[in-house]
């Protein structure tokens, strides 16, 4: 019963930017929102261009892909989890054009859009092999300053080790980290 009122009451929008499947981000993620109401969303399954950059230039149409459908179903959600691989410091390139994407809807109706990341809750899950708690934090900052840029609440993170498939299951602290983030939003339900 208490796993179907959450579903009820909580949205939540997973945005995954691993080009792999069940990969150890994905598997983090889907651990955090077990029994949530989750609109899960693979970057990899959707096509999304780079950015058109019009701000220099006699604006063109925007790519036709499946950008605006995929940032209306984020934007429908109340809390947003961004779940990527660790690659060369940062997001994976599947989400980094995706918020590349953001300047779109910037540049379409800033006042609008905006206001619809204001009320939303975020957090960032990032899984590397190299030193994640360290090497892993130029991901964190910049999701720090999106969030900060569009209004949104960044309540918090998680970096995580891993490499191989599943190896994320191995990692305590980050286990941990996801238990406290859950008993978060069931106390904030109450």
């Amino acid at each position: 019963m208490e796993n179907e009122e959450l579903a009820l009451t909580m949205g939540i929008a997973v945005i995954y930017g691993s080009s792999r499947r069940n990969g150890n981000s994905e598997q983090l993620a889907k651990r955090l929102v077990e029994g949530f109401e989750v609109d899960h969303i693979h970057l990899t399954e959707h096509h999304i261009e780079p950015i058109k950059d019009y701000r220099h230039s006699e604006k063109e149409p925007y790519p036709d892909d499946d950008y605006r459908s995929v940032i209306e179903r984020v934007l429908a959600q109340d809390r947003l989890v961004f779940a990527t691989p660790i690659y060369w410091y940062g997001a994976s390139g599947l989400t980094k054009t995706f918020i590349d994407r953001w300047s779109q809807s910037l540049r379409e109706n800033k006042d609008e859009f905006l206001a619809k990341l204001r009320g939303k809750s975020a957090w960032v899950i990032g899984i590397g092999d190299d030193e994640p708690q360290l090497k892993g934090i130029p991901l964190i900052q910049q999701f720090q300053y999106i969030f900060e840029y569009t209004g949104t609440s960044f309540e918090g993170y998680i970096l995580g080790k891993a490499n191989r498939p599943g190896d994320i299951l191995e990692d305590k602290f980050a286990l941990a980290s996801v238990e406290e983030i859950r008993v978060k939003w069931r106390e904030a339900l109450n």
